[in-house]
């Protein structure tokens, strides 16, 4: 440990020595994030929660066609709006990357050769429906970038198709919500950003009173932002739903470590002279807050190792990685330089040190009184108090087995996104809609025999008679419906019957080695139903009992994505055990001590037992983002109890303080610190409540609770625990000294 303060005391002495080299490398620094901010794309819906999944990507690349739906009301036999569907049929037709569009209008060609003038030819090809569909369809294989163009071509054609002004067009589909929700994202992250940015000044102006330029720590922090938003660029790490989460969290860690800095600068000041005080500074506060912010990074490692099948949540913790460790650069490279070169500016920086003194006896300096005889008398009740704790905390333990989940990624959505309030205006509508289909991946040597198309026949008798699944098409419905209902009894039969058949239409169920059977289930389906769904179809897979050689696989993102979420749900016990696991590692090798690697840990198990209970008072569910958020705050609150147990082992060194003293010292001279920087942590946090997505409201209401319970664990529950464990220690090793004397003797 000593090492590490050297090394930060060097660090604090060079950028006394060099600050304007220091601000020019952070300039040069930020020039570069530019540069990698402008390589950052965006991942959208269910494809941010589906990992490597080579039945998946063979399956998208051979035909998992994605398409839009163009929704037409009105009367669809009048002449002006076939002729408006036939000119958007044949503009969309010739849109790069669109494979085929079927539309009423087709049919009415095929009729006539053209679109006629009588609506009773019109009527009797298409019926008299109050609506139709044209679907735009896709070549196979298209990501999302690809896609998004599509879908503004679409909106394009329609108005230049002139519909007449009685009929109504609804265009959704995968690409629309692509297209919204990645403008949406976007959009999202930059007002969150914006949001906690002025949430930070806020808390700042009116909390973090008595230092100069106390507006600096979120300029520094800002700075840190800009940094990370390079650096997922140059990693390739895609802007996601989650992902979007990640800066209003930066903005309130790294005000904690500028705060850190600032405030004990300020400290050094009022006994030392600037050339004096960062070295000073550097050395005593450096040390802990590094350990800090390795904690929260591995907190976030925890994360991802823990979901790494899944990408949006291995984006999200690679995203909060990078911005803790920049931030924490940035707080470095930005805000102590600056401070440096103001103190010159204004020169020893004694009539500011007193008149920040003068308010330091004031507000800041009562709650520093404060805080310091509450953690005295805290500390002097250690078994009461640690009992309470612990009692509240196992209620919420016990509480944590009735809180509901949020797993379907619809929920995760705004309710009123133009895209999704078009796909429920469909449903409702037609009855349907591309959420019901499920896909089934067939692999094999001769799918096209009529053993294998024996057992497609069998497979959907099986399927159709159990639960949650409607109907089964395979490619022997296929055959049987261009042969009278009959399959060929030879491979050169139903060679015959499939040359008869459309190129475009075979395409849907055969490609080279491969064959695809669609399974239908219900609309709406709840996230247990979905997940009872698969298990279901993979179930009547194995009963039906496929031909050797051949291999059908349950896939597409709608049968991958739900089994991801679900479980990253499920694994929230073992992501906050090893968040856990993870901290207490990290912390055990920095202090090769027992009981200063277990102290810290204890405030926040208290907390992963109290936030059940918040949940469930605010009636928030555990969601996807929200299952990982234990081992985030271990690695987040461990700021807090490190700072303070810092200060105590200071404290105690020196000669003649007994453990409440320092308890009371520490808790006054950093309690103040990580209260104000807690209470703007909180404020920056808060942010994410406003977000327009469901799912990072709730984590935003989450994180301000868990925060601000872990701030109330650092102060009021580390002290009794610092007594205990430092007392037993000291007894353990009396013990085992006059143990040791004994047998010298």
């Amino acid at each position: 440990m000593a090492g590490m303060r050297d090394v930060f005391g060097a660090v604090g002495d060079g950028i006394q020595r060099h600050p304007v080299a220091t601000l020019i490398v952070a300039l040069v620094l930020i020039f570069a994030a530019f540069g990698g901010a402008t390589q950052i794309t965006s991942v959208t819906g269910d494809r941010a929660f589906v990992g490597e999944n080579p039945t998946l990507e063979t399956f998208s690349e051979t035909f998992d066609r994605g398409s839009i739906a163009v929704l037409v009301r009105g009367d669809v036999t009048e002449p002006a709006t076939i002729r408006a569907i036939d000119r958007f049929d044949r503009r969309m037709s010739e849109v790069e990357n669109v494979a085929t569009v079927v539309s009423p209008a087709d049919r009415v060609r095929q009729r006539y050769g053209r679109i006629p003038d009588s609506q009773a030819k019109i009527a009797s090809v298409v019926g008299s429906p109050d609506y139709t569909i044209v679907q735009v369809i896709f070549t196979p294989g298209l990501t999302q970038t690809e896609e998004r163009p599509i879908f503004s071509q679409a909106e394009t054609a329609s108005e230049w198709a002139r519909f007449p002004a009685a009929v109504t067009v609804t265009i959704t589909g995968s690409a629309a919500f692509s297209a919204q929700l990645s403008v949406l994202i976007q959009q999202s992250t930059q007002q969150l950003l914006g949001l906690a940015v002025g949430l930070m000044i806020v808390a700042l102006f009116f909390l973090f009173r008595g230092v100069r330029l106390r507006l600096l720590p979120i300029v520094a922090v800002f700075i840190g932002v800009i940094y990370t938003f390079g650096a997922i660029g140059y990693a390739g790490v895609p802007n996601s739903t989650l992902t979007s989460a990640v800066f209003p969290i930066l903005i309130g860690l790294g005000i904690d470590y500028s705060v850190q800095f600032h405030e004990r600068y300020e400290e050094e000041l009022e006994s030392h002279p600037p050339r004096e005080a960062l070295p000073r500074a550097m050395s005593g506060i450096g040390p802990p807050v590094f350990v800090a912010m390795l904690s929260a990074a591995l907190g976030f490692g925890a994360t991802w190792i823990s979901t790494a099948g899944t990408p949006a949540f291995v984006w999200f913790a690679q995203t909060s990685i990078f911005g803790v460790i920049l931030t924490f650069l940035a707080g470095i490279l930005v805000l102590l330089p600056v401070l440096t070169l103001y103190a010159r500016w204004r020169g020893d920086g004694s009539s500011d040190r007193a008149a920040d003194a003068a308010v330091e006896a004031g507000e800041i300096g009562l709650l520093g009184r404060v805080l310091g005889q509450s953690s005295r008398f805290l500390a002097s009740h250690p078994l009461l108090v640690l009992t309470i704790a612990l009692v509240i905390a196992g209620a919420g333990f016990q509480a944590s087995s009735s809180l509901e989940t949020m797993a379907d990624t619809e929920e995760f959505i705004p309710q009123d996104l133009p895209a999704y309030v078009d796909l429920q205006q469909f449903r409702s509508v037609t009855g349907g809609g591309t959420s019901v289909q499920h896909d089934v991946l067939v692999t094999g040597d001769h799918l096209k025999h009529p053993s294998v198309l024996r057992w497609m026949e069998r497979f959907e008798d099986v399927a159709v008679g159990t639960p949650l699944i409607e109907a089964v098409d395979t490619p022997a419905s296929l055959v049987q419906q261009y042969n009278g209902g009959e399959i060929p009894q030879t491979r050169a039969g139903v060679d015959r019957v499939l040359d008869r058949i459309p190129a475009q239409q075979r395409a849907q169920y055969y490609a080279d080695g491969y064959a695809h059977i669609t399974v239908v289930a219900p609309q709406d389906m709840t996230t247990a139903q979905t997940i009872s769904f698969i298990n279901n179809a993979r179930e009547a897979i194995e009963f039906s009992n496929p031909p050797p050689g051949v291999e059908p696989k349950l896939t597409g993102t709608s049968a991958v994505s739900p089994p991801s979420i679900v479980s990253q749900i499920e694994s929230r016990n073992t992501t906050t055990l090893l968040g856990v696991g993870f901290v207490f590692g990290a912390l055990f090798i920095y202090y090769r001590d027992l009981v200063k690697a277990i102290a810290p840990l204890v405030p926040m198990g208290f907390v992963l037992g109290w936030q059940n209970l918040y949940m469930v008072a605010l009636d928030i569910p555990v969601s996807p983002l929200g299952a990982s958020l234990g081992a985030m705050s271990v690695g987040i609150g461990a700021e807090y109890t490190i700072i303070v147990m810092e200060r105590y082992y200071e404290e105690k060194q020196r000669g003649g303080v007994s453990r409440l003293a320092a308890v009371e010292t520490a808790a006054t001279r950093v309690g103040k610190a990580i209260s104000i920087s807690g209470m703007t942590t909180v404020f920056g946090f808060s942010a994410l409540t406003l977000s327009p997505f469901p799912i990072l409201g709730d984590f935003g209401y989450l994180t301000v609770g868990v925060i601000f319970l872990t701030l109330v664990a650092a102060l009021a529950t580390l002290p009794p625990t610092l007594v205990v464990l430092d007392t037993l220690d000291e007894r353990i090793s009396a013990f085992l000294n006059a143990r040791r004397g004994v047998a010298d003797a």
